[in-house]
């Protein structure tokens, strides 16, 4: 009952003012009161208006439509004044005359923000208008100025004396201008009216929808009644001015109360209804508001923090303009869910930390057993000639001189065997193709280490494309074992590489005929060893595919 009084006492004070004004006018139309009375009105009707206008402030939402609000309100504003001014303090004809034609700055430009009102609707808070909705002002700009330059060209008002001042020249008829003017603003209504009902978010079945158009079309009917000069309407409802400022005021009202017009209004309501736990707070956090699911015991937290009771209800607070917005949630299935979490993660963060530490362990593990495994290849491999060069230097402490220089020789050529070859080991396990570099990295360190040893020896290169490492490393020993088997008499050797074949011309005293094999042909001609051996492997490969 107190909610609801409450929310009766602005229509209350509304209408007592209304009331207050409309009983100065008739005490001044029976010459009661004198001036007084005249005044009285015109302040209690400011008054009404300057309220209306400074309670849109908390009650609308979209700043656009706030704004022609606002300004809806000023030029009501602005017509009170002027019909105070008028017939109150002005006694001049041809200033009364203009001030009249002021008239029509609010008449045309307030149907306009209608318009503007309607347009605005659903759209952001920062929605603007754009140029183009902007240039309708034009339309009332131009005539607003044919209605102010009226005593040129009298097409709004044409006077029956035809010379406007006069005394007598209260006797006029309308021109085509002021038709316009009245076309203008029903337009214009009926436009704006029928745009809020179409974003309107009221359901189509209330009765609440049509109070904007019963409002228009009395403030229409209102309009042709006085147009024709009915004695009843001019001595009951004779001052438009107010009138219309009245029913245009009742219909942006109605379009608010229905929710035409979004506004910050129906929170009792909505507490009511609601079942969430919430409250709203004064500045001071004292309970102003309270919704049927708070508790009694709910209590504002101080700026803005929150409070979590040990039942798992969280309490929080936000500002609002003049005081706090408070709510309560249950939190208990999160609070246990966050701590569950918090478990689990410092669980995984320690079976991260074991398997962090396994997999560590394992690969040292594989590390050593990968090196095992290739110093096993490397031994099974090369543990010959590890083994030979053991002996020869074994040899070579009790060898002649002459002796000497032979085995040193042979260690060279074992010892730079087992280094290029342990190279070409290492290749062949990352790469299936060995590029012409490394192939004359190979055959150029073999030729250095027969001239060391005394002999002639050259190389010429006829290669165009990888090699497979595999066949780079035969073609290796098979270097070796000539070097190897025709070193205590070996002259010259000349080396010709190319992609399909290795030809070597060695010239030495030894027998070479034992090195036939399937893939290896041995003639002699003019005392010089000729050997072949073909190169396979993918003729096709291609350089920029196996780079290093």
């Amino acid at each position: 009952m107190r909610r609801k009084t409450k929310r009766l006492l602005p229509m209350i004070l509304v209408f007592t003012i209304i009331a207050a004004a409309y009983s100065c006018r008739m005490l001044a139309m029976l010459d009661i009161g004198g001036a007084w009375m005249s005044y009285i009105r015109a302040a209690l009707y400011l008054l009404l208006f300057a309220l209306w206008g400074f309670s849109l402030d908390r009650r609308i939402i979209q700043k656009q439509a706030l704004h022609c609000l606002r300004l809806t309100a000023a030029l009501m504003l602005v017509w009170l004044i002027l019909r105070t001014l008028k017939y109150e303090f002005v006694t001049d004809l041809t200033a009364a005359r203009y001030i009249w034609y002021l008239y029509y700055l609010p008449m045309l430009f307030i149907p306009l923000l209608g318009v503007y009102i309607a347009l605005s609707l659903g759209k952001s808070e920062e929605f603007h208008l754009t140029g183009r909705v902007g240039a309708l002002a034009i339309i009332p700009a131009v005539l607003f100025l044919l209605v102010i330059t009226n005593d040129l060209h009298q097409q709004a008002f044409a006077f029956d004396s035809g010379v406007p001042g006069k005394p007598d020249n209260y006797s006029y008829s309308h021109g085509p201008v002021y038709f316009c003017c009245l076309g203008w603003m029903v337009v214009c209504m009926f436009f704006s009216l029928i745009l809020l009902l179409k974003k309107s978010r009221v359901p189509s079945g209330s009765k609440k929808r049509i109070r904007p158009f019963v409002i228009a079309c009395i403030t229409i009917l209102y309009g042709l009644l006085y147009l024709s000069g009915l004695p009843a309407i001019r001595w009951w409802l004779g001052d438009m001015n107010v009138m219309f400022c009245l029913l245009y005021a009742a219909i942006y009202e109605s379009c608010i109360r229905c929710r035409m017009i979004q506004s910050n209004t129906g929170y009792v309501e909505l507490f009511e209804a609601t079942t969430l736990a919430a409250c709203v707070a004064d500045r001071n956090g004292n309970i102003v508001i309270r919704s049927r699911a708070a508790d009694e015991d709910m209590v504002c937290p101080k700026n803005g923090l929150q409070i979590i009771r040990p039942d798992g209800i969280r309490i929080s607070s936000a500002p609002i303009n003049g005081g706090y917005a408070v709510w309560q949630d249950n939190v208990r299935p999160l609070t246990e869910l966050h701590a569950k979490l918090s478990e689990n993660k410092a669980k995984i963060k320690d079976n991260k930390e074991k398997l962090q530490e396994a997999y560590l362990i394992q690969k040292k593990l594989n590390e050593f057993t990968e090196k095992n495994r290739i110093y096993s290849e490397l031994e099974a491999k090369y543990g010959k000639q590890r083994a030979r060069i053991g002996q020869l230097l074994e040899q070579y402490e009790d060898a002649e001189p002459a002796e000497k220089q032979n085995l040193l020789k042979r260690i060279l050529l074992l010892g730079t065997y087992i280094k290029r070859g342990a190279n070409l080991y290492f290749l062949s396990q990352e790469y299936e193709l060995l590029p012409q570099q490394e192939i004359r990295l190979t055959v150029d360190e073999a030729v250095r280490v027969i001239t060391v040893c005394g002999t002639e020896c050259s190389v010429a290169y006829h290669t165009t494309k990888p090699m497979l490492s595999s066949e780079v490393a035969r073609l290796f020993d098979l270097l070796k074992i000539v070097a190897e088997t025709a070193i205590s008499g070996l002259y010259s050797l000349f080396i010709s590489v190319s992609d399909s074949e290795m030809d070597l011309s060695v010239e030495c005293d030894s027998d070479l005929s034992s090195l036939v094999s399937s893939n290896v042909t041995v003639k002699q001609e003019d005392g010089l060893w000729l050997i072949r051996t073909l190169i396979g492997g993918r003729n096709d490969a291609r350089n920029e595919t196996h780079r290093f």
